[in-house]
């Protein structure tokens, strides 16, 4: 690709002499002629506050390999180099592609659109370590393709903090002024040296199985990220459920604009302009449950139509599955219950048009939305983008690009944004390609108590720093000291170990837990181990997942233990379910007989329920499996394709050995080698993750393999050897 030249300005601000780091602000040229005054203030306000330097990078030729060279330069500086960036205007998408095990749950066939098959990541601006090859960009948007190179680095950790500033002309208004009331509204933001006093969590509709123990123990953990949040008289943590109102959205926009809340975190479903709160309700007498029949018949039929389906053929295959009454049918295109069912259907779940129909105007300065696609920032228009640019106080929202998994840890390190953090440390420290800071990353809440340059001693990364902090009282200095440690190589599984058996802190044990897991020896397998009964349900949770992606059967007896339990909450229990799903099930089996049979096992009918139990025990095993065992009579290549790709998630570690061998089989098609490759390479926590880094090194040499199934062999190699 040409090289196109950047030029780099030194925004005319009188620094201060504390200054020891920067801060670049990238902007294309017509945004910072519109806004030059604004875009001043908000240079001279992060000065001010934060004390960096503040670099101006003016994007002239719209290519974002030569404002990565730019920002890797000016990271480089001995003095006064960058620990962060924000993206301003309309700066280059980077679509990244064969990157999906850098996400959290993305996994569309990249033989989808490339739009939709892509990933928006600023991951391509601030991680230095990653390598990508120019594919492509499109004609008619600001989309540059990318596919992530196999000799570069194939998991996140960004040298510098990002965030995205990106306003449009969406619903007639003119992005232009719209970015000069966000900076002001920035500026004042960081004037006002704001404390986090109350934040609020909300859960949204089948958000983690509804599970009311993790809404529990996360009130616990933002006490821990946030001490001041402890207080004994005065409750400064609210929390609301789907399920106290339908609909809730009201409710929920009504706390999120209270002008003395600090901090909102989403926890729902979510697509790009909407956010998922309620379902339809449930129905109680028998008058609800015939509308609430009749309204599902209706919506599936009205649906199949538009699509161009056959819609007689689904009534009448309804009508026949359900036993309903033909009478039952007769208003499927009644104009005026379809229009209801829309207004009903709108009334529970939060989109664009909202903002402007209800006024909402989001006032905490910080909102997370944990959920798919809200903060898809490439698109014309999306949620996040609605909350930073309304009048309201909210500067900044983590939000995601795509789609993104559960259970994964959505507050991770969130408490350093009190501690001297920013906000876009959440994002950086999220280690998903989709994670994102739409708004201002710099922004930060006063400290209650001494305050550190977190971005700076992330830069200077000196192992003595966090063995100090290693001994803070601040749970989330304690756990950036062992996430530091640990990418580093400098702290040991028998260090680990100790911390996750001595640590009082949830956020530590978790910490330390995710850390000691791709160790793979026997403290990592201890550790799991005791994660299964841990008090804080995140980390139970997570160890669940982890048996799933260990395999190891030296797990199994706290993989029963956890299942014969008679009060598992609701997460943990469907986590549970699937990890049974890659053990041998006559271990399984074995396992349970043994610990049924103790006498501390009591419960009403055990015969019957150990008959139950049993049951579901050998479905859950055989499940995962079945497909593989079918490969071998699969004719199809779409049933193939779907066999190799389902194992990503579901690789049960036993056959592990079997893809090896069905990769050099004669018939084995070179594309079906790379899916197998692909597929392998998610596994870093297998007890055969050495097995497998040896033969996709093997293959990565060896001149007898097609060159694209070279590169995936080291692609996964990287992505498995790397600590």
């Amino acid at each position: 690709m040409k090289k196109l030249l950047l030029s780099t300005l030194l925004a005319a601000t009188t620094l201060s002499a504390a200054a020891r780091d920067g801060f670049a602000i990238v902007i294309d040229a017509k945004s910072l002629g519109e806004a030059r005054s604004e875009v001043q203030a908000y240079a001279d306000a992060i000065e001010k506050a934060h004390g960096l330097k503040v670099y101006t990078i003016i994007d002239r030729w719209g290519v974002p390999d030569s404002i990565r060279a730019e920002l890797q330069r000016l990271n480089s500086l001995k003095k006064e180099p960058i620990v962060g960036t924000v993206l301003i205007g309309d700066i280059p998408v980077p679509m990244i592609r064969d990157g999906q095990h850098m996400t959290s749950a993305f996994k569309m066939m990249q033989s989808q659109p490339r739009k939709d098959s892509s990933i928006p990541s600023d991951r391509f601006y601030d991680d230095f370590h990653l390598k990508f090859q120019y594919l492509d960009r499109d004609s008619d948007a600001n989309y540059f393709y990318y596919s992530v190179r196999p000799d570069g680095a194939q998991r996140l950790h960004p040298n510098i903090y990002s965030g995205r500033i990106r306003p449009t002309d969406a619903f007639g208004t003119n992005r232009y002024d719209k970015l000069r009331a966000y900076l002001r509204k920035a500026v004042a933001a960081k004037q006002q040296q704001r404390h986090i006093r109350k934040m609020f969590f909300f859960s949204g509709h089948g958000y983690i199985s509804d599970s009311k123990v993790a809404r529990m123990d996360e009130k616990v953990a933002w006490q821990e990220h946030f001490p001041s949040l402890r207080d004994g008289r005065r409750n400064r943590i609210s929390y609301m459920d789907h399920s106290d109102h339908n609909p809730v959205k009201e409710h929920v926009m009504g706390e999120v604009m209270r002008t003395d809340l600090d901090l909102a975190v989403l926890h729902h479903h979510g697509a790009w302009d909407t956010e998922y709160f309620n379902a339809i309700d449930l129905p109680y007498t028998v008058k609800e449950a015939k509308a609430y029949i009749r309204k599902n018949v209706r919506q599936h039929v009205v649906a199949a139509k538009e699509r161009g389906r056959d819609w007689e053929k689904m009534r009448d295959d309804l009508r026949q599955r359900f036993d309903l009454p033909a009478s039952w049918m007769d208003d499927i295109f009644d104009e005026q219950l379809n229009r209801q069912d829309s207004i009903d259907d709108a009334s529970i779940n939060l989109q664009l048009e909202d903002f402007a129909h209800y006024g909402y105007r989001p006032n905490a300065p910080v909102v997370i939305i944990d959920a798919c696609y809200c903060g898809s920032f490439h698109r014309d228009n999306c949620i996040a983008n609605e909350y930073i640019f309304q009048p309201g106080g909210t500067v900044a929202v983590v939000a995601n690009t795509v789609n993104v998994l559960q259970d994964k840890w959505s507050d991770r390190l969130i408490g350093l944004i009190n501690a001297g953090g920013c906000v876009g440390d959440i994002a950086r420290f999220s280690t998903y390609l989709e994670s994102h800071v739409i708004g201002d990353p710099t922004y930060r809440f006063a400290a209650d108590d001494k305050q550190l340059d977190i971005d700076h001693l992330i830069h200077e990364n000196r192992p003595a720093t966090w063995r100090k902090l290693l001994r803070s009282q601040r749970p989330d200095l304690q756990c950036l000291a062992i996430e530091q440690l640990a990418t580093a190589g400098n702290i040991t599984s028998s260090e680990l170990r100790h911390i996750y058996e001595t640590a009082e802190s949830g956020l530590v044990r978790l910490m330390a837990m995710n850390r000691i897991s791709e160790m793979r020896d026997d403290n990592a397998i201890a550790v799991i181990a005791q994660g299964t009964q841990d008090a804080f349900e995140l980390a139970q949770r997570q160890a669940v997942r982890l048996i799933h992606e260990s395999g190891d059967d030296r797990l199994i007896p706290a993989l029963i233990a956890l299942s014969i339990e008679n009060n598992t909450s609701d997460r943990v229990n469907f986590d549970a379910s699937t990890a049974l799903g890659v053990m041998p099930k006559d271990k399984l089996m074995d396992e349970f007989s043994r610990q049924w049979d103790r006498p501390e096992v009591q419960t009403v009918h055990k015969d019957s329920t150990r008959a139950i139990i049993a049951r579901a025990i050998e479905h859950s095993a055989d499940f995962r499996s079945q497909n593989i065992i079918a490969m071998d009579t699969m004719t199809s290549e779409k049933e193939i394709r779907f066999a190799i790709r389902s194992q990503r998630n579901d690789m049960v570690h036993a056959y592990v050995p079997f893809f090896l061998e069905y990769i050099d089989r004669p018939t084995t098609t070179v594309e079906q080698q790379v899916m197998v490759l692909e597929a392998l390479g998610w596994h870093k926590q297998s007890y055969q993750t050495p097995l497998i880094c040896e033969r996709a090194l093997a293959i990565s040499a060896d001149e007898k393999y097609a060159p694209q199934v070279r590169a995936e062999a080291l692609k996964t190699y990287n992505r498995l050897h790397a600590q």
